[in-house]
């Protein structure tokens, strides 16, 4: 019974050896890996100071924008279009040229509306002479009415002086009665025949008044066929209408066209608004107002949000930009741009250069120069950000120098030894 006893000391013995050998060996190993992983912590990585990008915090002003490419478009632009069916016999000017109201871009041909044009002035023609003929009856007209009541008159007096002689002749019995009786009845009738002559001689004027309007009528209508004929002709010269510059030609030489088909495109270079494809998911930042900087890759130009559309083509919105009144020289129509849209700024802020490989985030780590050879690692509040500028709100002051350079490697290290 001893003898067990013993072996069972002995056995709880040998565990507590083994037990505190384990832990002794555990507490060995975490003093070690926490020796070495402070020894990383603490150490310092070094870096090429021509191997690196600096940037030095500033005071300044950010601007949140909306970037976006597009094109210059003209305010006026004129489409040409056929008025009349024809054939395209020459192109006088190419797409490119500078023209005035009075340039002829395209000349058209059409046999029919010349044919229709020459019957309409000879019918114009016949209808002048026709008004000219009428003038001339009406004059002879006129006259001769004069001539008959003058001519009634004298035989109304003849009348008169007759009856009045046989008067007194049959007074004296030297005629017959039924003589008298005559006489009386011829002054009669020739008083109501020139009482008839002088009506119509006053009514003449307003008969020929009347015949004269209808011909003149026939006459204004004749003149107004050859007008709209004319005017139809002269539209087989293509003009521009405008000051501006020729887009493009939509028809080539010996082209049958009909009326109503688009011949070319003219803009007015003077007057240009930019409009620019904005993503849709940016548009909604976007207000009418705002101000936008218009780069032609020769100039900047100044402008301002003046129209958004409400319609999404392709995934994009389309953005109106009223531009300054003075234009570079080289600012066409079609020129390609791009815009930047201010959304929102920000003054008087602590700013760094926005690092290519920047992620959004509320706080970063940036290592902060100290002197020519050493950099420690910083922790930093991050305000608003644009395409080229990140706010600092705390973490760094203006002046301090930071490494802009991809660090993401280095993060265990909080100081690097810069050489």
């Amino acid at each position: 019974m001893q003898t067990i006893l013993e072996s069972q000391q002995d056995d709880d013995k040998s565990i507590k050896f083994y037990a505190l050998s384990f832990l002794a060996a555990v507490t060995l190993l975490s003093l070690i890996s926490a020796f070495f992983w402070s020894s990383d912590e603490n150490s310092a990585a070094e870096l090429s100071l021509e191997e690196i990008i600096i940037a030095t915090v500033k005071s300044g002003s950010l601007v949140q924008d909306v970037r976006a490419p597009g094109n210059l478009i003209s305010n006026h632009r004129q489409w040409l279009s056929a008025r009349v069916s024809a054939k395209v016999i020459k192109r006088e000017l190419e797409p490119g040229a500078i023209v005035t109201p009075e340039s002829i871009i395209l000349r058209l041909s059409s046999p029919e509306l010349l044919q229709q044009y020459e019957r309409v002035k000879i019918d114009y023609k016949v209808a002048q002479a026709q008004l000219k003929a009428l003038k001339e009856t009406h004059i002879t007209a006129k006259q001769k009415k004069h001539a008959d009541v003058q001519l009634l008159e004298i035989e109304k007096q003849q009348a008169i002086e007759d009856a009045a002689v046989k008067k007194l002749l049959r007074v004296k019995k030297i005629i017959p009665t039924y003589q008298y009786n005559e006489a009386i009845l011829r002054e009669k009738k020739l008083t109501l025949e020139l009482e008839i002559a002088i009506f119509e001689l006053k009514q003449l004027p307003r008969l020929q008044a009347s015949l004269l309007n209808v011909e003149l009528a026939k006459v204004e209508q004749q003149l107004l066929q050859v007008s709209l004929l004319e005017q139809q002709v002269e539209l087989l010269n293509v003009r521009a209408e405008i000051h501006g510059v020729l887009q493009s030609i939509s028809v080539e030489e010996g082209q049958e066209i009909s009326q109503g088909t688009a011949l070319a495109r003219v803009a007015d270079q003077t007057s240009l608004k930019a409009q620019l494809r904005v993503q849709e998911s940016q548009a909604k930042d976007i207000q009418i107002g705002q101000r936008v900087e218009i780069d032609t890759r020769r100039s900047k130009i100044s402008g301002v949000v003046s129209r958004i559309d409400p319609a999404v083509v392709n995934g994009t919105v389309t953005v109106d930009v009223e531009l300054a009144k003075e234009l570079p020289s080289e600012v066409r129509p079609d020129l390609r741009v791009n815009g930047i849209i201010e959304v929102t700024r920000l003054d008087n802020v602590l700013l760094v250069d926005k690092p290519a490989h920047w992620k959004n985030s509320k706080t970063a780590y940036f290592y902060k120069i100290a002197d020519d050879s050493t950099a420690f690692k910083t922790k930093v509040a991050i305000g608003a950000t644009s395409t080229n500028s990140i706010q600092l709100l705390s973490g760094l002051n203006n002046g301090d120098k930071v490494i802009m350079s991809d660090t993401s490697a280095l993060q265990k290290h909080s100081t690097i030894t810069l050489y």
